[in-house]
């Protein structure tokens, strides 16, 4: 609906004030060329007299002059005003002493004070309506009606026919375009004239209003046209007035029972909808309130303008900041700045929010007490109707631990990588020297055994022990630097690399009789050279623990477990002995007493690096005398 404004009824007075003022000038006209006949819309019955053109048009002149609102047209509205009280005061006295007409000579008029009578109430309320006063532009308001009512009253007796009587004298007098233009001019000037609550009523959104637009139209048109066929009916003998009284009654209650069921199934259906609507938004308020209370608890909330300013923060802020409340907003974020990041670094920053982006990343601020946090900072732009950005909420998350875990876990990495080196390094040295030491000792073993006594010869075979295991004992360290190195995913057929495995250990099995059971193993993608290791040294732990007498028997198999698949190598050898007291998977931890076993004590830890490189994890179940399981897991899929 088009919303009407002052200055539209504006617009429509001057048009009913320009409208009257060419009909009264035109009836003015004829009444000086004695065209009597020109007088009257309906031929036979009254026409405008001249004293009521002349008024119409000084009334039309005076509420133009009072649209200019200044002192100079006051004047003038009161002077034509006044004009117009004469005229009528001076007809009323015609009326009533029986004098003629001194003005124009009306031989057909019928003499009645009603014409004079609106005129002069007429001249009256256009000067209530300047009036400052409520109370006299609320009586004005009366006056308008009044003669908005009789003039349509007139309009019905010409549009029914209704013949000229003595007793309707009063009414019939006037004419009907005297009439038409006291319906126009008391209609126009009572909306201009009706206080602003009175628009908000019939023109706003509330119920209220609506239900006014609803039943207002249909009682003023319903009866309006029930009661001219009724009038109609009567007046041309069709039915009798007693008969078309009750007839009218009866259809008038029936279609207002109607037309009231239609409006409440009407406002039933918009009130569903409007609960419906209630609870809606009540269930998204409640989301809402949900989730800014979750916010609250876990984040470090901040709204400013678009200028950075300040508008709120949450208790979280005060919290990490050290600041208070009031101390925060109507200022900007430079208050915790740190100084750790560059100018460039708050350019590129405002650049891209300007720019309507979210913008996320890690700051550095700084506290009331001058202490340091780190926070993971999300900086969300919002924008109106007009797609203008008219705030930014910024969400931050305390990462200052996370980022000194990050920062020690980097430092971790370094000295690691700095170790493998040093290992590698010194491994690599180491093999120099041993091998000088085992050339001595082969120079000293090719003399002559009678140039030998026996302690020499024990100490040179202790010596060529103690060079062999340093010497496996470095390799293992080599090796053991390398797990990871140049690492390269690659898909791996677990039993093509188990049989193998079989081809490198040929002998040791035929020495040991030994038998290795495998069975279904999957295809994996993982890093070979070293899952090869792994399955090495667990065999070969296997085949070298085994139980005097007692033919070694190693068992791989392997079932899927969620994203994991889950290898177990059985054996039926010796067991660990005191298991759960140390880790077996330790650098040079033996997993039985040295003088029985040959070994250097880095294979498992070898195993255990190889399986957490692959994402998975290491254990055993072991029983001595009885025999051990190895189980380990390597994810599907390992990228």
């Amino acid at each position: 609906m088009k919303k009407i404004t002052p200055k539209t009824i504006k617009s429509l007075v001057i048009a009913v004030c320009v409208f009257t003022f060419v009909i009264s000038l035109f009836v003015i006209v004829f009444w000086l060329l004695n065209k009597q006949e020109m007088l009257s819309l309906i031929f036979g019955r009254v026409t405008m007299k001249f004293n009521t053109a002349l008024s119409f048009l000084l009334h039309s002149i005076c509420v133009l002059v009072y649209i200019k609102q200044s002192r100079f047209c006051k004047i003038i509205n009161l002077t034509l005003i006044s004009i117009v009280t004469v005229i009528a005061i001076v007809t009323l006295i015609n009326y009533f002493f029986e004098i003629e007409n001194f003005y124009v000579i009306d031989k057909s008029a019928i003499n009645s004070p009603t014409t004079a009578i609106g005129l002069l109430f007429l001249g009256f309320a256009i000067l209530g309506m300047q009036s400052k006063k409520e109370r006299i532009k609320k009586r004005t308001q009366f006056v308008f009606i009044a003669i908005l009512l009789v003039s349509f009253i007139v309009i019905l007796s010409y549009i029914l026919q209704i013949p000229i009587a003595k007793e309707s004298s009063f009414i019939n007098s006037m004419s009907l375009h005297t009439s038409l233009m006291f319906l126009l001019f008391s209609s126009i000037l009572s909306v201009k004239n009706s206080p602003k609550e009175f628009y908000s009523l019939i023109l706003s959104k509330y119920a209220g209003s609506k239900l006014i637009r609803l039943v207002a139209p249909y009682n003023f048109i319903m009866i309006l046209l029930m009661s001219l066929a009724l009038l109609y009916a009567v007046n041309h003998n069709i039915i009798g007035f007693n008969f078309g009284f009750i007839i009218f009654t009866i259809v008038a209650l029936f279609v207002s029972i109607l037309y009231i069921f239609g409006i409440a199934v009407g406002i039933n259906k918009r009130d569903v909808e409007k609960e419906n609507l209630k609870n809606s938004l009540y269930q998204a308020n409640l989301e809402l309130s949900q989730l800014k209370q979750a916010l609250d608890d876990s984040s470090i909330v901040a709204a400013t303008d678009v200028n950075g300013v300040i508008t709120s923060v949450n208790d979280k802020f005060c919290e990490i900041s050290k600041y208070s409340r009031e101390e925060l907003v109507g200022k900007t974020h430079k208050v915790i700045n740190s100084g750790h990041h560059s100018r460039a670094f708050f350019k590129e920053l405002w650049g891209t929010i300007k720019s309507g982006e979210v913008w996320i990343g890690g700051v550095k601020n700084k506290a009331k007490d001058g202490s340091f946090y780190w926070v993971h900072t999300s900086i969300i732009p919002f924008k109106n109707e007009k797609g203008e950005i008219y705030q930014f909420l910024t969400i931050r998350q305390d990462i200052t631990r996370l980022t000194m875990l990050s920062s020690q876990y980097e430092n971790l990495q370094l000295k690691n990588k700095e170790i493998e080196q040093f290992t590698y390094i010194a491994s690599h040295d180491l093999q120099e020297p041993l091998r000088s030491i085992r050339g001595m000792v082969n120079i000293l073993k090719q003399k002559q055994i009678d140039e030998i006594d026996v302690v020499t010869n024990n100490c040179i075979s202790f010596i060529e022990r103690s060079t062999d295991r340093m010497s496996s004992l470095i390799k293992g360290l080599l090796d053991y630097s390398r797990i990871g190195v140049n690492k390269e995913l690659e898909t791996v057929y677990i039993k093509e690399l188990v049989d193998s495995i079989k081809m490198e250990l040929s002998d040791t099995i035929k020495n040991t009789n030994a038998k290795i059971i495998f069975d279904n193993l999957p295809a994996l993608k993982v890093y070979k050279k070293e899952l090869h290791l792994l399955f090495f040294n667990l065999i070969t732990n296997a085949i070298k623990f085994h139980k005097k007498d007692v033919d070694p028997i190693i068992k791989v198999s392997a079932i899927r477990s969620g994203q994991y698949w889950r290898f177990s190598v059985s054996d039926n050898g010796i067991g660990i002995e005191n298991l759960n007291n140390r880790n077996i998977f330790g650098m040079f931890q033996k997993l039985n007493r040295r003088g029985n076993f040959d070994g250097t004590g880095i294979g498992l830890a070898h195993c255990d690096k190889i399986i957490h490189l692959h994402g998975g994890e290491i254990w055993v179940d072991s029983k001595l005398g009885e025999g051990s399981t190895f189980h380990f897991t390597i994810p599907i899929n390992l990228n």
